[in-house]
Order: C-alpha cells, then structure tokens, then sequence
C-alpha cells in the first residue's frame, strides 16, 4: 500500500511539475520505448471532418515530441453508443471532446481521470457557469471546460424581409426580449403568407436528442414554468404556468402556427430551416450553423440567421447552454493519463491554438484570457446572451434517465392529451428516479 502511495504521489509531483513549467517537456511523457501514444476519438464539434484537430494534433506533437496522437473522427449519431462499448471492452479512447451530459456520467462512474491539478492552475480565469458544470458528484473536475454558448431560436432573415414581416421581430433591440403575443403574431402571419409546403416553425418530439430546444421553448413562453426547483433537487414543470404553456402549445399546433413534429427529431427540424422549408428554428446556436453551413439555402444563396431568446411574458427569457471541453478516460496508464491531460492544458491555452479552437466552434471562451474577433451582430448579441442561462441539468444525476420521459410527454401534448395529466406524469416519473 506504501509503495502504491509512493508512485500516485510521485506521478502527481511529476504531472504538476511539467504543467507547471508553461511549456513543454519534451521527454516527461515519452517512456523508454519510445513516444507516448494516445488516441483522441472526436465528435465534430469543429464542422468538417477532422482537418482542424489534425493541424491541432501536429502543432501539439511538434511541441511535444514526446507524445504522439491518433485521431479518429466519430459522429453525434453512433459516438456515443461506440464509446459506451469501448467502455465496457476496455478499449476506450483515452481523449476526447465532448459536453457534460456524456462526460460528467463517465466521471461519476469512475471512467475518467479527475483534471483537477490541470483546471487548477486556470481555475481563476474560467466563467463559474460552466466551470460548475464540469465537476462531478464528488466534486472533482473531470472536464476542462473549454467554449460554451446558448441554445436559442433562430429566424430566416431574408425570408422574412421578402414576405414583409422582418419589422415583426424585435431584434433591433439591446436583449431582443419579446412576449407570447409577439411571437404567436409573427407565427399568424408567417401562416397566412408563406408558399404552399413550408411553415412558421416545427415543434419535434421523437427522440431525446436536441431536446434542449423544447425544454427552453415550454419553460419560456409565459414564463415561471421552471423545469426544476432552485436547487436542482425536484422537478416542478406541472405548475400553472408550465400548463399554460402546453396549453398553448397544443393550440399553436393546431391552427398550424406550428407543425406537428412528433415524429420529427431535433435534426429534420434544423434541416427544414435551414432548407427554408420552416421560417425559424427553435434549437439553433452559432455552432449548429457552422456544422450546417453547407445545408443553409433560400432561393439559391445563403440567408442570414436573426437569434433570438425566447418569448416569455415575464421578461426574462431563460436559454439551455452547451459547454464543451475535453476530458481524459482513465485507461490505467498514468503516462498516457499524463500525456492526455498535457493535450487538455494544450488546447485550453495555447497562444495560438486555443483561440482557433473557439473559432472552430463558432461560440465563445469559458477562459477569460481567450480573446476572439466578433465580426457580426448575430456574434456579438449571441456573447452577451450569456445573461439568459438558466441552471445547467445535464449534470443533475436524473437527467439522463429524465429525458427518456421527457420526448413521450411532448409526443403526448402534440397529439391532444389533456396537459396536466401529461405534465404530472411527467413530473412524477422523473422525481421517482432514484
């Protein structure tokens, strides 16, 4: 048990003391066979397919010789269904970039080694939101929470000039708040104007993915509908308010304000938008738009995304918030660990590097020392729209199983089931998770 101890704490020593030293150490990850080599399995989160990380990865390998990366880009699709069997095989990757509903799942089930020493020495630099939202349950960090923005609706800029309504939407005020009747009005004359086969918005329902638009969406509206309590220990979304939204919903739906998206998933919707088959969007986000970039076409060009927070008669749009990061599998190598964490501390704050990665993703710095160009209005009110985020759930303990309730409860609502009932379904199944 001593000598155990002995190693743990010597490779702690020896771990802070390369991170310690600013740069690189060019022979502490190598071991005596050669360089360290780890593997980096990759979502897109950079649009394209892997250019970015492999110029990334060869400016990292030439500042640490050391350490050599092999780099395999995974989709949003089968990703997580393929580390989840690499898991249970032993043969996880030992990096990757993700968000904090996957990766803080992984943390407290022991899968990942804590960053805690990395985070540490940035600790003081980094925005609390998403610095809480990548601790686990012990409290350790088992993210480095690298970029984050919100998840808000988004308008057919041009589409709407066309049919006359652009004035309709008040994005030419400082926070862009608007209410209920702004919106249902907007969604009114968007029906009685638009062509044959294209509509105002889509409200879709059949799997759990993206679900964080509907989850904003039904909140909002006339507002104090808080899906959970304050200290994120109950659900509460069957208040009078949270009925009232669905009692709207429904009826947006049929009158045709919205389609019937119950069996649409979050991605069809997107693609309807950005088709300009819909007029607006519910989940969109500067990086939704950079990895549909290619897909985006109104009559033959381009158009141009107004964002917007979501209608709440309240006066205070509440938004749902990514925050993506890296984090390291615990593979039971402490020299990959430490070669791994080394490309984590890389990423985060390379001169060079760090302000491309949040380029790439189209959102903005959790790191205050990160500085980015805001070229565009949609850029520049999407960074101050960091006032509109609400509490992060995907790391509550229930949330994983919470949202397997939550799809049917909407599939439900859309096709007419009385509101309350639905919502205290919802409601009861999700506070009976254990």
């Amino acid at each position: 048990m001593k000598k155990l101890l002995s190693c743990v704490l010597g490779f702690a020593l020896l771990t802070s003391a390369v991170f310690a030293m600013g740069g690189s150490d060019n022979n502490a990850a190598a071991s005596s066979n050669g360089p360290v080599t780890i593997t980096w399995w990759e979502f897109p989160n950079f649009g394209g397919e892997g250019d970015f990380e492999r110029n990334l990865i060869a400016a990292f390998e030439a500042k640490n010789p050391g350490i050599k990366v092999n780099f395999e880009m995974i989709s949003y699709a089968d990703g997580p269904a393929k580390i989840t069997t690499a898991i249970a095989s032993n043969t996880a990757p030992d990096f990757t970039y993700d968000a904090p509903g996957r990766v803080i799942a992984w943390g407290n089930d022991g899968i990942l080694a804590p960053l805690d020493d990395v985070v540490g020495m940035e600790k003081a630099n980094l925005a609390a939101g998403p610095l809480a939202a990548s601790k686990g349950a012990d409290g350790k960090f088992y993210m480095y929470p690298v970029h984050s923005g919100g998840f808000m609706m988004a308008f057919n800029k041009e589409m709407l000039e066309d049919l006359g309504l652009l004035d309709m939407l008040p994005y030419k005020t400082a926070d862009r708040t608007w209410t209920l009747k702004q919106y249902e009005d907007l969604l009114k004359a968007l029906k009685e104007k638009l062509p044959a086969g294209k509509v105002p918005a889509v409200f879709y329902a059949k799997s759990q993915g993206g679900d964080q638009g509907t989850r904003a969406f039904m909140v909002n509206l006339y507002g104090n509908a808080p899906l959970m309590n304050k200290d994120l220990t109950k659900y509460t979304f069957n208040n009078a308010n949270a009925v009232k939204n669905a009692q709207w919903l429904q009826n947006a739906v049929k009158e045709g304000w919205m389609m019937n998206g119950s069996a649409l998933q979050a991605g069809d919707a997107i693609d309807m938008y950005c088709s300009s088959n819909a007029a607006s969007t519910i989940l969109y986000s500067l990086q939704l738009e950079r990895i549909n970039e290619s897909k985006i076409n109104y009559n033959g060009k381009k158009f141009t995304s107004i964002f917007m927070p979501f209608p709440n008669d309240a006066g205070n749009p509440v938004l749902e918030f990514i925050v993506g990061g890296t984090c390291v599998f615990n593979n039971g190598d402490e020299a990959k660990i430490m070669a791994a964490k080394k490309l984590a501390h890389f990423i985060a704050t390379d001169p060079e590097w760090a302000p491309k990665v949040i380029e790439a993703t189209g959102l903005f710095p959790v790191s205050s020392k990160i500085k980015v160009q805001l070229k565009t209005d949609e850029q520049k009110w999407n960074a101050n729209a960091v006032k509109f985020f609400g509490a992060f759930y995907n790391t509550v303990p229930s949330f994983t199983e919470m949202r397997t309730y939550w799809f049917p409860a909407m599939q439900a609502l859309l096709n007419g089931q009385d509101a309350q009932k639905t919502l205290d379904t919802f409601v009861t199944q999700s506070n009976n998770i254990k």
